[in-house]
């Protein structure tokens, strides 16, 4: 059933313009409002980012407070890529007109999911190689591993619980290899002591890679 979409828009901080574009995509059975902490603690790294916590587009079974971006009833891997893809042309619109509105390039914007957000953003910048420049995805898997060949423009940074029962660490690990293979950049984080959750310290480690990785690629292009 589709949801009432909510969309909540946090602008840098007085003293700053718009720089950097970040979309917080929030997990299955949960709201953007759940996400707001997370957004707050990236902000407080990057003042000068702009954020977007939207919702997702389908409610979670009956449960008018809680929405998740495509319904988990009999997900399986047979039909979990079909559901994501089904989904992806109304992310592209969304983050491409953020991008709009806050003057803000592809290269510095920023997709940062949780579980199945975070399957959503590695999935988007899969199917849309200009759409970000880089992934911060937490707890999440591929719907689909790349194939040989993909092109992914996007620095990815996996965060991941060594004890997530809901979404096991290898597929973050795989993804990792397979990412490398393709020579994405990518960076991989297992928490050892957690499991399917967003805590603080898995936030900052994000935030701190997505940090590291903008500065290594200011570096790379100074010569």
């Amino acid at each position: 059933m589709p949801a009432m979409q909510q969309l909540y828009r946090f602008g840098p901080t007085p003293e700053h313009s718009a720089r950097h574009l970040f979309v917080f995509l929030h997990g299955s059975g949960a709201s953007a409002r759940s996400m707001i902490p997370a957004a707050f603690k990236f902000q407080a790294r990057f003042p000068s980012a702009a954020l977007i916590v939207p919702s997702g587009f389908a409610r979670y079974d009956s449960d008018v407070e809680s929405q998740q971006w495509y319904s988990s009833r009999g997900l399986n891997d047979d039909n979990r890529l079909a559901r994501v893809a089904a989904i992806l042309p109304r992310i592209e619109q969304l983050v491409r007109r953020e991008q709009t509105n806050y003057d803000v390039p592809r290269e510095r914007t920023v997709l940062i999911g949780y579980s199945q957000g975070g399957t959503v953003a590695l999935e988007s910048v899969k199917a849309f190689p200009a759409l970000a420049g880089a992934v911060v995805a937490y707890a999440a898997r591929f719907a689909r591993l790349p194939r040989t060949g993909t092109r992914i423009a996007a620095r990815i940074h996996l965060v991941h619980g060594g004890y997530d029962s809901v979404v096991s660490r290898v597929h973050a690990e795989r993804a990792a290899r397979v990412l490398a293979g393709l020579h994405v950049p990518v960076t991989l984080d297992v928490i050892e002591d957690l499991g399917h959750a967003l805590t603080n310290e898995a936030i900052c480690r994000g935030s701190l890679r997505l940090l590291q990785g903008i500065y290594e690629g200011r570096r790379a292009t100074l010569h």
